[in-house]
C-alpha cells in the first residue's frame, strides 16, 4: 500500500449517469453540482501517511469545493460515447455478428449515448466474407455502407449513431514492421461530408500516414490519429508530413481498449500532453477498438468489450455537431465504465481559469472509481517535453507528481487542491489495478 495518499473522503456525486449502468439513461448532466459538503479542512501537505486501517493521520491539504464560491459549471452536459467501433458487413475481421443493430442494443445497455463505426477503408476488399487482400479490389470502397442505416437507428435525445472510417494503409509485406498509421475519420458535418469515392490506401508501401491524414483532412473530417504509438509496428502512425503545419490531426486516441491501458497507451498519452503544451488544441479520446460487439466487458487480450474506454465530450446539446465542437474545445475526459476523473481549474476568486481570469490557484476532482477494481490517483504537471518527430521515438514528458492516492472500489471524491499556479499542463490520471477501469481528465494548461 503506498503511502502517499488522499484523505478518504467519500461522497455520492450524484452527477448522473456516470457509472456505465444498463439503465439506458445516457447524456444526464454528470458536471453541475458543485456544493456537495465533503467536510475536509484546508492544509498544504499532499504528500500524507495513512494509518493501517486505511485512514488518514493528517491534514491532506484539500478543501471542501462548497467553501471556495466557485463559479457554476457552464451550461450543457457530459456525452459518453464510443470513437473506434467495427462492424460486421463493413470490416472483414468482426466475426459476423456485429450489426449496427446489435452494436445500438449494447451501447445502450452500457451507457453509451453515441458510437461512431470505423470501420477499414475497403482496400483490402470490399469482399467482407474474406481476410485474404485482393489487389483488384483496391481502393474501390464503398467506404461508408451504413450511413443510412446509423441514421435510422440514431433517436434524437437519446443514441446517436455515425458512420466513420478508419483509413489503414499498410506497408510490404505479411506482417509488415514499417509503420505507416490508422487514421479515425468522423464525419465533421453530416450535411455536408464528402463521403463520394474510396480513401486512398493502397498499393501497399506507397501510401504514407501522412498522406492518409491529408486524405482525410481534406475529406472534412474530424481525424484521430489511433494508437499511433501501437506495440504492433504496422498500425502505428509513421510521422510523415500530412501538408499541414503540425501534422493537423485533431485528436490523439490515448487509450486503446486493446490489452487495457498499456505502455503503448501510456506514449500517446505523452504525445497528446506534448502537443497541449506546445499550443496545440488536440483532443485527447479513448475508444475500445471493438471488433466483437458480444465479448463481455471490459474485454480479453486482443477483444475488448464495446465502451471500454469511452470518451465523454462536454457539449450544448446532444446533436453531433455539438459533440464535435465539444472535441474541437478539447472538452473531453477518457472514462472506462464506473471510473472517471473530470479536472476543473480556477483562480483565487472562484473564477473558471481561462482568458480572463487570474492565475490559477485551486483544481477540482470528481471522480469516481468503478466497483470491479482498485488503482491510484495522481495529479500532475507536465512541464515540458522532448519532441523527436519526425523520429519514431515517443515524446519525453518532465512533469511534478502533485500528489497520488490509492482509491478503492466504489470511491468517490470531490475535492479542492491549491497549486501556485506555475506554468505547465495539468492533468489527472486513475489508474485501475488491472488495466482495465482506468480514466484520464482533460487537462488545464497555464503558458
Amino acid at each position: 500500500m503506498r503511502t502517499r495518499a488522499l484523505a478518504t473522503i467519500l461522497l455520492c456525486m450524484g452527477c448522473g449517469d456516470d457509472d456505465g449502468a444498463t439503465d439506458g439513461d445516457v447524456g444526464t448532466d454528470v458536471g453541475t453540482d458543485a456544493g456537495t459538503d465533503v467536510g475536509a479542512d484546508a492544509g498544504t501537505d499532499a504528500r500524507t501517511d495513512v494509518d493501517a486501517d486505511g485512514g488518514a493521520d493528517a491534514d491532506p491539504g484539500f478543501v471542501d469545493p462548497a467553501t471556495l464560491g466557485l463559479e457554476a459549471d457552464p451550461e450543457g452536459q457530459w456525452y459518453r460515447g464510443d470513437l473506434h467501433v467495427h462492424a460486421s458487413g463493413a470490416s472483414n475481421d468482426t466475426g459476423g455478428d456485429s450489426t449496427p443493430e446489435r452494436i445500438k442494443e449494447v451501447a445502450l445497455e452500457r451507457g453509451l449515448y453515441f458510437v461512431v463505426l470505423t470501420d477499414h477503408s475497403n482496400s483490402t476488399g470490399s469482399d467482407t466474407t474474406t481476410s485474404e487482400e485482393d489487389p483488384a479490389l483496391e481502393n474501390m470502397g464503398p467506404e461508408f455502407p451504413y450511413w443510412d442505416r446509423v441514421a435510422e437507428l440514431s433517436e434524437a435525445g437519446t443514441f446517436l449513431m455515425i458512420d466513420g472510417n478508419e483509413i489503414s494503409p499498410v506497408a510490404v509485406g505479411e506482417r509488415p514492421t514499417t509503420p505507416t498509421g490508422h487514421i479515425g475519420c468522423l464525419p465533421a458535418d453530416l450535411a455536408t461530408f464528402d463521403r463520394s469515392g474510396a480513401f486512398i490506401d493502397r498499393p501497399r508501401g506507397t501510401v504514407t500516414g501522412g498522406m492518409a491524414l491529408a486524405d482525410a483532412l481534406e475529406r472534412g473530417c474530424f481525424t484521430v490519429l489511433n494508437h499511433p504509438y501501437a506495440s504492433t509496428a504496422w498500425i502505428a502512425f509513421d510521422w510523415t508530413d500530412s501538408g499541414t503545419p503540425d501534422w493537423g490531426y485533431d485528436a490523439v486516441e490515448v487509450y486503446n481498449g486493446t490489452l487495457g491501458y498499456a505502455s503503448d497507451d501510456r506514449r500517446a498519452y505523452d504525445l497528446w500532453r506534448c502537443d497541449r503544451l506546445a499550443g496545440r488544441e488536440v483532443a485527447a479520446i479513448g475508444a475500445s477498438d471493438n471488433h466483437r460487439v458480444n465479448q463481455a466487458a471490459p474485454g480479453m487480450l486482443f477483444n475488448p468489450a464495446l465502451g471500454h474506454p469511452a470518451t465523454e465530450v462536454f457539449a450544448q446539446s446532444g446533436t453531433w455537431e455539438a459533440i464535435v465542437a465539444g472535441m474541437r474545445a478539447g472538452a473531453t475526459q477518457v472514462v472506462e465504465a464506473g471510473s472517471r476523473v473530470q479536472l476543473d481549474g480556477y483562480d483565487a476568486e472562484g473564477a473558471r481559469f481561462g482568458e480572463g481570469s487570474g492565475p490559477l490557484r485551486w483544481i477540482r476532482l470528481r471522480v469516481t472509481f468503478d466497483e470491479a477494481s482498485r488503482g491510484e490517483l495522481a495529479l500532475r504537471r507536465a512541464t515540458s517535453c522532448t519532441d523527436a518527430r519526425p523520429s519514431l521515438e515517443p515524446p519525453v514528458i518532465a512533469e511534478d507528481v502533485l500528489f497520488e492516492h490509492e482509491i478503492g472500489d466504489g470511491e468517490a471524491l470531490d475535492v479542492a487542491f491549491p497549486v501556485d499556479g506555475s506554468a505547465g499542463l495539468y492533468a489527472a490520471t486513475l489508474i485501475g489495478s488491472r488495466n482495465n477501469y482506468t480514466a484520464l481528465s482533460g487537462a488545464v494548461r497555464v503558458p
